[in-house]
């Protein structure tokens, strides 16, 4: 059973200008905390002064700069770090810098700064950055101080109580931060330690040949991918990257990636990059190696450009192909009976488990886990995706109480996470966890609840609206996109492919006839059923031609 709740106001509607619509002004009570959030100028921006480090930081990278040393940017393989690696790159190359840069290997190296990645960085640099990773590599950074190599770190994970050894570690969530925007994507701390490095290159009285402004849409493309919270200041970002992204100087990699996706840049969303251009980006870093990925965001030549957009896309075709695959095998494995939705699929692709386990997550309405071997002998990795209120890291603390020590290592969040498990302790951790949850959760995972703006006025039922509501925020993560619930009669209902849903409503006070679309859920609703339904305003675009769009989120007969 799912509960529709009208989200509640954080301020009073009243706070917001009498010119808008009543339903804009609640949507933006139920969002923001002051009317004052409502303008994002990028003066209002957070200093970075703030961040611990920051200024050491900026003061090594501009030694290094200046005085020649071979510096490494380290990276990561999801879209966050490919921009990050791509920002560090485009401003360091600017000023003169002997740089190169290094992304892990997703199957051959693992995540972040490991000693397998170190070792295929020969030689060492001088100075190494980190980008979107570095606050847990202990042992890296060790081995790195015992060889000389000077360590900045940068990074927006949770730390450890001890940070690693380095000369700076520059994370808004270090316990002893003061900086006010704590969410940062990976490439938003990248961007802050440039924007140290330029003050500290103006009180040098240095030139700093670079406008960091002109990067912006990298910002934006990492900060939507790594579905960090849209507090104000990454609004900030965001809205002035998009806007950087929609004109005509935008990043050349990301202009070819959307002539490949039949996307026009000018009227480009936030939406377009969560549900279009991180896949094809990340869909390098799952199947193969994210080299590729940077090499477009540092493309200035749109032949060479579109080269890499078009190899991008087939490899999110076999991603899409690979994941359908996974999907249906996993169905027929998943034991219904247990509040842990499980599968193992011994040969599966480590680089899409993840997307697997979101998919079933959403279908059965509980937490998933979906486990294939890994490459080292012996063990088992593994993905999990949990339901809102089921925090899933808990659930693997309490499991490991019931393991060996050693023979599990997890790491994660509430709502997602990853662990290695020894393969003869597999079944038993399947076991734990099922039993973690009966005895912290209950029998079944808490009813569902979907927050609604309330009811959509029948006026506002037109694309004149939708086109008005995308373009008031950027939407995303803890910033979500306006969505209403209304009751239609159905005219047509049809399957969409293997997983969706395409339909055809008719609003039962006016008569109007509206285009639906429902992803990853196959209706069976039949002509005439009355349903209530939870959608959000689209425009759908397609070669010019715009029509009106509701994209479905859940609904049920009324």
């Amino acid at each position: 059973m799912v509960q529709i709740i009208r989200r509640p106001f954080r301020t009073a509607p009243q706070q917001f200008s009498p010119d808008w619509h009543p339903v804009v002004r609640d949507i933006y009570a139920a969002r923001v905390d002051s009317a004052a959030e409502v303008e994002k100028k990028l003066q209002l921006l957070q200093s970075p002064q703030a961040l611990p480090d920051i200024a050491l930081a900026a003061e090594t990278l501009a030694r290094a700069i200046r005085g020649g040393e071979d510096i490494l940017i380290y990276g990561d393989y999801d879209v966050d770090g490919a921009s990050a690696a791509a920002l560090m790159m485009r401003v360091l190359r600017k000023l003169g810098a002997r740089v190169r840069y290094f992304v892990p290997n997703r199957m051959a190296h693992g995540y972040g700064l490991s000693p397998a990645g170190l070792a295929a960085c020969s030689p060492l640099p001088d100075v190494l950055v980190t980008v979107d990773n570095g606050t847990r590599s202990h042992e890296a950074a060790a081995d790195l101080l015992a060889q000389g190599v000077k360590l900045i770190i940068t990074d927006h994970h949770e730390p450890d109580a001890q940070l690693p050894p380095a000369v700076a570690v520059v994370n808004p969530k270090r316990h002893d931060s003061r900086f006010a925007s704590p969410h940062l994507a990976g490439v938003g701390v990248v961007f802050y330690l440039l924007l140290a490095l330029r003050r500290h290159y103006v009180e040098q009285g240095w030139d700093f040949a670079c406008q960091l402004t002109d990067y912006l849409d990298l910002v934006a493309l990492g900060t939507v991918a790594d579905i960090v919270p849209l507090d104000f200041n990454n609004r900030i970002l965001v809205q002035a990257g998009m806007q950087r992204l929609q004109s005509a100087k935008g990043n050349l990699g990301l202009r070819a990636l959307c002539a490949v996706a039949n996307l026009n840049p000018a009227v480009l969303l936030p939406s377009d990059i969560g549900f279009a251009l991180a896949p094809r980006l990340n869909a390098v870093g799952r199947l193969e190696d994210m080299h590729d990925g940077v090499e477009l965001l540092l493309c200035d030549d749109w032949a060479t450009a579109g080269d890499y957009a078009e190899q991008l896309d087939l490899l999110n075709r076999d991603r899409k192909a690979l994941e359908s695959e996974m999907c249906s095998r996993a169905m027929q494995v998943i034991d219904e009976k247990q509040a842990i939705a499980s599968a193992y699929l011994p040969d599966a692709h480590e680089g899409v488990i993840g997307i697997v386990a979101a998919r079933i997550k959403s279908r059965f309405a509980r937490p998933a886990l979906v486990a294939t071997d890994a490459q080292e002998s012996g063990k088992i990795k593994a993905s999990l995706r949990s339901v809102q209120g089921v925090n899933i890291h808990e659930l693997l603390a309490f499991a490991a109480q019931s393991l060996p020590p050693q023979v599990l290592q997890f790491g994660g969040h509430a709502l997602a996470a990853g662990l290695t498990v020894q393969q003869e302790y597999y079944a038993a951790l399947i076991e734990a966890l099922n039993a973690a949850f009966y005895q912290h959760i209950g029998l079944q995972a808490p009813e569902a609840a979907i927050y609604v703006d309330g009811e959509l006025p029948p006026d506002m039922l037109h694309i004149d609206w939708a086109r008005y509501l995308e373009k008031l925020e950027p939407w995303g993560s803890e910033l979500p996109a306006p969505q209403f619930y209304n009751r239609f009669q159905v005219i047509e209902c049809r399957q969409l492919g293997a997983q969706h849903t395409r339909m055809n409503l008719r609003h039962l006070q006016t008569g109007q006839q509206i285009a639906a679309t429902w992803f990853f859920q196959v209706a069976d609703f039949r002509y005439g059923d009355t349903i209530g339904a939870v959608f959000q305003m689209q425009v759908n675009r397609f070669f010019g031609d715009e029509r009106l769009n509701l994209l479905i989120s859940h609904a049920a007969l009324a």
